[in-house]
């Protein structure tokens, strides 16, 4: 029988780093597979910043706002990663996606055959999430799977 997937999106909030001490409980308990997840919801563009552009003159290392984003996504998502397998999970697995946070992780969810989708109550979008709902509430109803939304 194949090990449980345990699929929890983060955001760097503490909402998502609450999920993410809960999904790593379950998936060492279980002897599951977890999947931690990070969605960057913009691309950013091909420009350099300003701040940056010196840099580029001297070092001849072009960095643009897409990059700095994906980075900053790449570190979420291994931080988190790091996190749960100084926890005791022993399969664990870092995914950086793009776009709709809500509809990302149902697909992630749905490709990949996850048992437990583990997501925090609030992100960092709060205020975009009282006005057009929440991503844990939108994954929530579009789930493929069990989830569990953490306070």
């Amino acid at each position: 029988m194949d090990k449980p997937l345990i699929l929890c999106a983060i955001d760097g909030s503490r909402s998502a780093q609450k999920a993410l001490e809960f999904a790593a409980d379950l998936a060492r308990d279980r002897a599951g597979t977890l999947l931690v997840m990070h969605i960057q919801r913009t691309h950013g563009s091909s420009m350099v910043s300003p701040g940056l552009a010196g840099f580029e003159r001297v070092e001849h290392i072009r960095v643009t706002e897409a990059d700095m984003l994906r980075g900053a996504a790449e570190r979420i998502a291994e931080q988190g990663a790091r996190f749960a397998r100084e926890r005791g999970v022993l399969s664990v697995e870092a995914m950086v996606g793009e776009g709709d946070p809500a509809g990302r992780i149902v697909e992630a969810a749905r490709d990949r055959r996850a048992e437990i989708i583990v997501i925090g109550s609030r992100g960092l979008g709060d205020l975009q999430g009282l006005l057009l709902g929440s991503v844990s509430h939108k994954v929530a109803h579009l789930a493929p799977c069990t989830c569990i939304i953490v306070r």
